[in-house]
């Protein structure tokens, strides 16, 4: 990246130099040797870098110091530059007479050699300018990448947390229920098993940031029947899909999170008050609502920590492109959450 950088100084250092040198044949005042040139571009560029480099990279710290000690530096370098630069002059004339000596400190001379200094530390400041400001965007465009990837990260971790809560809970509950089917309901058994070992797999998959749709809804129905199994299919839920698109992408565990509190604390043998799951696709957005009964004979408030975490998770995802409300609705507890589906 360096010796990519130092070819590019001197690609345009040999342009600009080939510029002036023409432009001095074309009018006719080309009168030096190829020595003065070395001498004199070797003191302007060293000028530049110093003035750019130095002098504003390292000599100001942005405070209001600087206000009155930059125009110092400034004084102090075209100063050293004319000092130089007669130097140089003096050296390059053969016959040291007291009237070439003169012509060196003419007006015509310093006043060149200060315009010059001037002219290539005007220079020097808008090329400092100009990598302050793209050494700037590069470090925001760094931060940002890094805020963006520390985001994905914390993402993933609530993800697997969330997943965490989930399995202990099912596991525990549809563990108990094979044992007692075990004996008087072998069938029932083994659909719970395979249900459960579907479920099982799901969790241990390797984490995305987004997962199809049709992928959740598979373990809503396997919840669902393992539900209906532990409680000898006496319970009222109304499910209901419908996808337009199957390679429709959410982020993990919105979905079961929600189905999960249905059966936590809800209250579903309830003919006349069936749970609800509606899930519909259509070309630009997601919907997702539940209803349920809340049974009060539980803890109905934890569920709330739930809902946080997923208002949380879809601010970090969706920013502004959803909308999720939860209320009282008479007797039942609706959930709605709207996603604007990314391309």
């Amino acid at each position: 990246m360096l010796l990519k950088e130092v070819r590019i100084h001197i690609i345009c250092w040999v342009i600009f130099i080939l510029y002036e040198i023409s432009i001095l044949k074309l009018m006719r005042l080309d009168y030096q040797p190829s020595i003065t040139y070395v001498l004199y571009y070797t003191l302007n560029i060293s000028l530049f870098y110093f003035h750019a480099l130095i002098v504003l990279k390292r000599g100001t710290i942005n405070t209001k110091a600087d206000y009155w000690r930059l125009p110092i530096f400034i004084a102090l370098e075209l100063i050293v530059h004319y000092c130089l630069a007669i130097s140089i002059s003096w050296i390059l004339i053969e016959q040291k007479s007291a009237i070439q000596f003169k012509t060196v400190f003419s007006v015509k001379a310093v006043a060149g050699t200060v315009w010059r200094g001037i002219y290539f530390i005007l220079y020097a400041s808008a090329y400092y300018l100009l990598f302050s400001y793209n050494d700037k965007r590069r470090r925001e465009l760094v931060q940002t990448i890094e805020n963006e990837q520390l985001q994905n990260k914390l993402l993933r971790a609530e993800q697997d947390f969330l997943r965490a809560q989930i399995n202990p809970h099912l596991l525990f509950n549809t563990l108990s229920f094979i044992k007692y089917a075990a004996k008087k309901k072998p069938e029932e058994a083994n659909e719970a098993i395979m249900r459960l070992s579907s479920i099982m797999g799901f969790a241990l998959e390797n984490n995305s940031q987004t997962i199809l749709v049709s992928k959740e809804l598979e373990q809503v129905e396997n919840i669902i029947k393992l539900n209906q199994l532990r409680f000898n299919h006496t319970l009222h839920i109304n499910y209901v899909t419908q996808l337009n698109n199957d390679q429709v992408t959410i982020i993990p565990i919105i979905l079961l999170t929600l189905v999960e509190n249905i059966f936590k604390h809800g209250n579903l043998l309830d003919k006349d008050y069936p749970a609800e799951i509606r899930v519909a696709s259509m070309d630009e957005y997601l919907t997702i609502q539940t209803s349920n009964l809340p049974n009060y004979d539980s803890n109905v408030e934890s569920g709330k920590t739930g809902l946080a975490n997923i208002t949380s998770r879809l601010d970090q995802f969706y920013k502004n492109n959803y909308k999720f409300s939860h209320e009282m609705a008479g007797k039942l507890f609706k959930v709605e959450l709207v996603l604007k589906l990314k391309n």
